[in-house]
C-alpha cells in the first residue's frame, strides 16, 4: 500500500471478510478498484459443477452471501475458477457450468457484483479462445468477464495480443501480468506495451495487476518496487495506436 503509483489491488476473500468496517473503508479510499480474488480455492470450484444438487443449492447460497458481504465494502468483481479451458474443450462439461452461473445471475443483477472467470495466456490450444468468446456471448450475463491471466515469458518473442486473445478485449474485467521472481523472470517495458495497446482500441481502463510468484513473499518488496517505477515511466507516455 506504500507503493503509490499503485492504484488497484486484488485480495483475497479470506482476508477481506474479517476486516472492520473501518479498514475495509481504508482500503477503498485507498485503492481506487479494489477486487476480490477466487472466492473458493480453484480445486475446489472446479467440483462444483459435478457435484450434487444439494451442495450445489449450498454453494449458490454461499455465493450470493459473500456477493452480499463483498458489495457491503464497496468490493464489485471477484473471482470464481470453473478451470474454463478444460471445460470449453467439450461442450458437454459446460451444461453444469451454465446451470450455475443462470442460478447465480439474479444475485449478480440485485447487488451489481461481477464475477470474473480466469483464464490463462497463453492458451495450450488456440482454438480455445473463439470456444471461451462464444461460451461467454451465448450467456449474455451483463456481470460475466475474464480475468486475463498473462505470462509473458512463456510467449513467442513474435507474437502478437491479437493472435493470443482474439477478441477477449472486449469480455475482459481485469488483467493479471504473472512471472516467476523466484526464477529471475521480471516484468518488463517491452512485455506491457504490446498489451496496453491492444486493450486501447476498446478503452478498456484496466485494472492491470502484477502478480509476482516467490515463495513465502520474500521478494514481494523488490518486485513492487521494481514494477512501481515501471508503471510510473510506461502510464506517462501515451499508448500509440
Amino acid at each position: 500500500t506504500d507503493r503509490k503509483s499503485f492504484s488497484a489491488a486484488e485480495l483475497p476473500y479470506e482476508y477481506l471478510h474479517p476486516l472492520p468496517e473501518r479498514t475495509r473503508k481504508q482500503l477503498t479510499e485507498r485503492f481506487s478498484e479494489l477486487h476480490c480474488g477466487s472466492l473458493f480455492a480453484p480445486e475446489l470450484t472446479a467440483l462444483i459443477p459435478d457435484a450434487g444438487k444439494k451442495i450445489q443449492r449450498e454453494f449458490i447460497r454461499t455465493c450470493a452471501g459473500m456477493f452480499r458481504d463483498l458489495i457491503s465494502g464497496g468490493i464489485k468483481y471477484c473471482a470464481l475458477d470453473f478451470s474454463l479451458l478444460q471445460l470449453v474443450k467439450d461442450d458437454s462439461g459446460l451444461l453444469p457450468v451454465r446451470q450455475l452461473l443462470r442460478k447465480l445471475h439474479p444475485v449478480l443483477q440485485e447487488t451489481g457484483m461481477t464475477i470474473l472467470l480466469p483464464v490463462r495466456l497463453p492458451l495450450p490450444d488456440p482454438g480455445l479462445c473463439v470456444k471461451i468468446t462464444d461460451f461467454l456471448r451465448s450467456e449474455m450475463i451483463p456481470n460475466l468477464k475474464l480475468r486475463l491471466e498473462i505470462h509473458p515469458h512463456e510467449l513467442k518473442q513474435e507474437s502478437c495480443p491479437e493472435e493470443l486473445a482474439g477478441t477477449f478485449r472486449l469480455e475482459t474485467g481485469s488483467v493479471l501480468f504473472c512471472c516467476n521472481a523466484d526464477g529471475g523472470n521480471r516484468i518488463l517495458r517491452a512485455h506491457l506495451t504490446p498489451w496496453l495497446r491492444y486493450f486501447s482500441l476498446t478503452g478498456f481502463p484496466g485494472p492491470y495487476f502484477f502478480c509476482p510468484f516467490s515463495q513465502h513473499n520474500r521478494l514481494a518488496a523488490i518486485e513492487s518496487e521494481a514494477f512501481s517505477k515501471l508503471a510510473e515511466a510506461v502510464c506517462s507516455e501515451p499508448v500509440k495506436k
